[in-house]
């Protein structure tokens, strides 16, 4: 592509031989970076940490596992360099691939979050995206530590566009549906307020109905003197009352614990190690072009 560049690689808690194999790179290439990370912080720690060391004028962001073609970056620089009043390109998939449940799962959820959301999250983002250093900078202003990438990368602003790609799906998913229902918690708790304000709603409409019925039962008791209410329909409201003050507590406290998390302070992550050609270990000192 004729451009300077850098790699940065982010050792996040990787099972693997990863990372001394970026170690064994980083001796022979310059121009490669490995942010070791102290342990597995998840992907939104990960690929914050990669970017907080990206010096280029340009920042190109994917996974590694390969799932999302490395050669669409030759696309994303193309546009980017032919546009330079857009700060961002990003993918958004063609078709999303893997079985019935998980596509379901995924459609719900993204219309859960348009329901809620104030900022318009793009359906099917995929990690792939080039971002100028301005636009960069101030993402990583945003020091949540629980939230959703895809939603914060909107609420940052700037001209975005997206661009279409295929992405092969490798078969298998790390993410257990047991993951998945805790990504999806995290992520509309995190992004939104508005389930708090649900829950008051909802709260004043079953009161309206609890007095309603209430009124028509002592109406009922007035002009039916031998009116005797039913046993099965008491029991069923207590049951209905109690779950709906069981879930709305529920809600209240996930946002609770999200405050206690946040007003603790603690880094998003922590470096155990930077590793580069000079001494094999040092800051990235490193210039590109992205």
């Amino acid at each position: 592509m004729g451009v300077n560049f850098e790699f940065i690689f982010v050792n996040d808690g990787s099972p693997d031989e990863s990372e001394a194999i970026v170690r064994e790179l980083t001796s022979e290439f310059e121009n490669i970076t490995l942010v070791s990370l102290s342990r597995n912080y998840g992907q939104h720690a990960g690929m914050f940490a990669g970017l907080s060391y990206a010096i280029g004028n340009y920042i190109y962001a994917t996974d590694c596992d390969l799932e999302e073609a490395p050669e669409n970056i030759e696309i994303l620089y193309r546009e980017i360099k032919a546009d330079p009043g857009t700060d961002v390109f990003y993918c958004i998939l063609k078709e999303r691939r893997g079985d019935f449940f998980r596509n379901t799962c995924g459609k719900l959820f993204y219309a859960l979050l348009d329901l809620i959301s104030e900022v318009k999250v793009p359906h099917d983002q995929a990690w792939q995206r080039i971002m100028t250093k301005r636009y960069v900078e101030a993402l990583l202003r945003y020091t949540e530590v629980e939230s959703l990438p895809a939603g914060l990368m909107m609420l940052a602003g700037f001209n975005q566009i997206p661009i279409e790609i295929d992405k092969h799906f490798k078969g298998k998913s790390s993410y257990t549906p047991r993951k998945r229902l805790k990504l999806a918690i995290n992520s509309i708790t995190s992004f939104s307020s508005k389930p708090l304000i649900f829950v008051g709603l909802f709260g004043m409409l079953v009161t309206a109905c609890a007095f309603s019925v209430l009124i028509l039962t002592v109406i009922r008791k007035l002009v039916f003197t031998d009116y005797q209410a039913g046993w099965v329909s008491l029991i069923g409201s207590i049951w209905c009352i109690g779950g709906l003050i069981l879930s709305s507590v529920g809600i209240v406290g996930v946002y609770l614990s999200k405050i206690f998390n946040q007003v603790k302070n603690r880094p998003l992550f922590v470096i155990k190690e930077i590793v580069t050609a000079r001494n094999g270990k040092g800051a990235a000192d490193s210039r590109g072009e992205y």
